[in-house]
This record gives C-alpha cells, sequence and structure tokens, in this order.
C-alpha cells in the first residue's frame, strides 16, 4: 500500500523540534479514505527520558 511506503520508518517530530519515534506501523480504514491510527517506535528525547512504550 502506498500509504505505508510513504509513512513507515518516517521520524515524528514534536512541535519543539524534537524526534519523540519513528513511524512503526499505519492502519488505514480503506471505506474511509483515511488513516485511522499510527503506531511509533520510540526514539529521541522520549527514549533518552524513559517516555514511551516498554518493550
Amino acid at each position: 500500500m502506498k500509504i505505508n511506503d510513504e509513512l513507515l520508518g518516517k521520524e515524528v517530530i514534536d512541535e519543539s523540534g524534537d524526534q519523540v519515534g519513528v513511524v512503526k506501523e499505519v492502519d488505514w480504514d480503506a471505506n474511509k479514505n483515511k488513516v485511522t491510527s499510527i503506531i511509533l517506535k520510540e526514539g529521541g528525547i522520549s527514549a533518552k527520558i524513559g517516555l514511551g512504550e516498554k518493550n
């Protein structure tokens, strides 16, 4: 799916310019033609200070 190719692996940056994660998974609703959720792999400042998903 093209949306996955365009989003997977992309950095997610907050308004301060800090990386909060990397796009790990995208859920797409084909009937509504929109993204329903994005799952991030923690990274950047959130990983450094211990926020985010624990693996």
